[in-house]
């Protein structure tokens, strides 16, 4: 096609994959060697696997037009004009199908039900978040000074930042998908900045689907979407284990009492005052894998919990037993329930 830059564009953004020397991380987009797209979801790949969603698949029929190359994306629809979402299990259905080769229990995670485990040598390389966002900058002077000024109300450096969605394939999307990477401590005091915009200004608040979203800002009208990562994969609590099923469905409830790991993929939540199936237990941490509740849960929350009871078990051999939630919808606030007392509390940030 005399409109493909899609190797010129690639050749700019892409690193191989030896350029990840702890391995893949969160919100990165991957090349497959059969040009499909994937998302990356966490911090947790183990065994030489890359656990995400296949976003884009080459199709010359798609409607996805990336450098010229057409695509169809495997996680929305067109219905009536508009894009609407592939449900969790139709998309698990759709990459099977495609990739027939791919093992049948590719899809069989304790953590992160919804994801697959993609063999890592099926990968050509990754499109390096901070390539991304320099490459955006310089292509688009909007984009350049909405990102400057977004790095001056955060008060954060442009040179700790990234891109990630749509806009990290070196094309401008309908918002700007920015990751901010620093330690966990710096990451929460520029959320807390965040969100003391967002609580208190309506007109930058984002409400998309009916839901408001305490991650997501408008910066001269353009919608700003974060994304968090660590500055050292070390830092990640959910990072290299195996995962050992205790029991398949526990109903917990938990006041929240550390969220400082709120922010990522997977949220790592301490509880305290924990109740299992109705028992008194010690603290215990929960480990959720669904991005769409990152910065929901500010300490002092009281929830209800339903989900697995897993071991994760590091190579040393030291044993954490947690709480996995693999769908958002399936914590909410607690409401009263018999012998099990309501616990109230300030909410503190």
């Amino acid at each position: 096609m005399s409109n493909d830059r899609f190797d010129q564009v690639v050749s700019e953004l892409i690193q191989p994959m030896s350029a990840l020397p702890d391995g893949p991380y969160d919100a990165l987009y991957l090349l497959r060697k059969d040009g499909g797209l994937v998302y990356t979801e966490g911090y947790w790949h183990p065994g030489g696997k890359v656990i995400g969603k296949l976003i884009y698949y080459p199709d010359p029929h798609g409607r996805k037009n990336i450098h010229g190359r057409s695509y169809t994306s495997i996680v929305k629809d067109v219905r009536d004009g508009e894009e609407v979402y592939v449900s969790h299990e139709d998309q698990l259905c759709r990459v099977f199908r495609l990739l027939p080769d791919l093992p049948p229990d590719a899809n069989r995670l304790i953590l992160a039900e919804y994801q697959i485990a993609f063999p890592l040598e099926d990968f050509a390389g990754f499109f390096d978040p901070r390539r991304g966002l320099a490459y955006l900058m310089a292509n688009h002077p909007d984009v350049d000074a909405v990102v400057r000024k977004t790095a001056e109300i955060l008060e954060v450096s442009v040179a700790d930042l990234g891109i990630t969605g749509s806009s990290a394939l070196g094309k401008k999307g309908g918002d700007i998908d920015l990751v901010f990477f620093n330690s966990p401590e710096k990451n929460m005091e520029t959320v807390r900045r965040l969100w003391g915009i967002v609580y208190s200004q309506p007109d930058k608040q984002v409400v998309e689907y009916g839901k408001f979203w305490p991650l997501k800002m408008y910066v001269d009208g353009e919608e700003i979407c974060t994304f968090w990562g660590y500055r050292s994969s070390a830092s990640a609590p959910v990072r290299d284990c195996r995962v050992e099923l205790l029991k398949d469905e526990v109903e917990v409830y938990g006041t929240v009492s550390d969220n400082l790991h709120s922010l990522y993929v997977p949220l790592v939540l301490g509880l305290e005052n924990v109740y299992i199936d109705g028992e008194k237990t010690g603290p215990i941490r929960t480990v959720i894998y669904d991005g769409a509740v990152r910065g929901e849960f500010r300490k002092g929350l009281r929830l209800r919990i339903m989900g697995k009871l897993v071991n994760l078990i590091k190579d040393s051999g030291e044993t954490e037993t947690v709480v996995s939630v693999t769908d958002g919808f399936n914590i909410t606030l607690e409401r009263f329930k018999a012998g099990v007392p309501h616990l109230e509390r300030p909410v503190r940030e």
